[in-house]
């Protein structure tokens, strides 16, 4: 038996026009992604065309599966956002937002006070940077504590 979705009872597969849609949404997403990488590359246009679909395929499929299939292969958990690791995830950020915002602060008081002049580019990466490194260690040192 047969529903109007396209899919039998008990199984958990989505109608096959729907991994089709997925399908042609990956061959646009990446031919135009890489006739765009291509026409920036005029010299070795076929070269950058083949690099940039290289590179494009997989991303542009799994996207088009995502959109397309995983609503009816995928059950949701009604509760996922109150997991564990969620929940480290999210203090991990807080404690790493307030720990980036004391060091830009203390940072910006030494060049005012030094007359330093810091180029902004690796300004802006050293603070991106501290982030990454302070989320990550947050998240490792509460994961440690909570697992012990």
């Amino acid at each position: 038996m047969v529903d109007p979705t396209g899919s039998t009872p008990g199984t958990r597969r989505a109608p096959i026009s729907h991994y089709v849609l997925a399908g042609a949404f990956a061959a646009v997403a990446t031919i135009a992604v890489a006739l765009l990488v291509g026409a920036t590359n005029p010299g070795d246009f076929w070269l950058a065309v083949g690099i940039g679909a290289m590179c494009t395929a997989y991303p542009a499929l799994s996207l088009g599966a995502r959109v397309f299939v995983s609503d009816h292969t995928v059950t949701r958990d009604a509760h996922g956002a109150e997991s564990a690791e969620s929940l480290w995830l999210k203090q991990a950020g807080a404690g790493a937002f307030l720990d980036v915002l004391v060091a830009m602060v203390v940072g910006a008081v030494v060049l005012m006070i030094g007359r330093f002049d810091v180029p902004a580019l690796p300004a802006l990466l050293a603070v991106i940077g501290l982030g990454v490194a302070d989320a990550g260690l947050r998240y490792a040192v509460i994961r440690h504590r909570s697992l012990r």
